[in-house]
């Protein structure tokens, strides 16, 4: 398949570790860079095929960056998608959006199709994969790819800590809980996930939490199984709205999400939740793609729908 993407100078800098100035310094064979790193640079800048255009330079771009996501059903990767689109806004891109719908062959043929037309970089929200096959695919793009939602090998990732906001959170829960078990409703556990998709991180979470207080839990991967308790820690909203469904909306329950999604405000139940920022996500992403310097950590909260 032919790539119509050059690799820009702004690029190059990110993945040496340089200034841009120290770039241009090396490509043009300018004084004032040492020469070890000139050599790096340039064999780099070979590796990675750049060549400078003539006429417009680095600004030769697609201006395009494209995001994978899983569907916008959710309203997590709704917001998700406004906050990229706005924050490439900013320095003039444009978003082009493909849906996976879950399924690992619809995210590769994403990627191949992001790689054909030639985009500036990739905002990737992963289906998740622990074989090497699918990581060196990965590497095999050679443009800014950056991860969100999940994490997948030693790729760079912004976003969360979802292992640390679940354990804070199902802390909480278990505090408010006197001696009876706490319950953990994760449907999507019925599924294999990679080693370390964010749900596997959320369970590992809470299990630490109550192995920290001494509680009794267990975890539950079908509605039905769910009965009345005192503490419910569900990993994400959505499975908080249909735990009380089933449990006919009890108010001496002390239960907790993942999230934040507007829906809880509707509802006179007391939740907590997890609450992070889209905007941010965005911004550091963005901030990756075009080799600014960026944060990985986004910060979250704990919230209370009825406060």
């Amino acid at each position: 398949m032919k790539r119509f993407s050059k690799i820009t100078t702004t690029q190059l800098a990110r993945i040496c570790g340089v200034s841009q100035g120290t770039v241009d310094r090396a490509l043009h064979n300018r004084s004032g860079i040492n020469p070890e790193t000139r050599a790096r640079i340039l064999e780099v800048a070979k590796e990675y095929d750049y060549r400078p255009n003539i006429q417009m330079g680095d600004r030769a771009n697609s201006m395009l960056i494209g995001v994978v996501l899983f569907d916008l059903y959710n309203e997590y990767f709704s917001k998700l998608a406004m906050s990229l689109v706005n924050e490439a806004r900013k320095f003039g891109y444009s978003i082009i959006f493909q849906f996976s719908g879950k399924e690992k062959k619809n995210e590769k043929m994403a990627l191949e199709y992001f790689d054909y037309i030639g985009v500036d970089g990739i905002v990737l929200f992963s289906v998740g994969s622990d074989s090497d096959e699918y990581k060196n695919y990965l590497y095999s793009l050679k443009k800014p790819l950056v991860l969100i939602g999940n994490k997948l090998f030693d790729l760079p990732f912004v976003g969360i800590d979802d292992e640390s906001a679940m354990y804070d959170l199902s802390q909480i829960i278990a505090n408010n809980v006197q001696s009876e078990e706490i319950l953990y409703f994760a449907p999507v556990l019925r599924k294999q996930l990679h080693s370390i998709n964010a749900q596997r991180q959320r369970l590992n979470g809470f299990v630490r939490a109550m192995k920290k207080l001494n509680k009794s839990y267990r975890i539950v991967t079908n509605v039905e199984e769910l009965s009345n308790c005192r503490g419910l820690v569900c990993a994400t909203d959505y499975y908080v709205l249909q735990a009380l469904k089933h449990l006919g909306y009890p108010e001496d329950m002390q239960i907790a999400g993942f999230d934040n999604i507007s829906m809880l405000k509707d509802i006179t139940v007391r939740v907590m939740s997890v609450e992070y920022s889209t905007d941010k996500i965005a911004e550091e992403s963005l901030n990756y793609i075009l080799g600014r310097k960026y944060s990985s950590v986004v910060e979250h909260s704990l919230i209370c729908n009825t406060d």
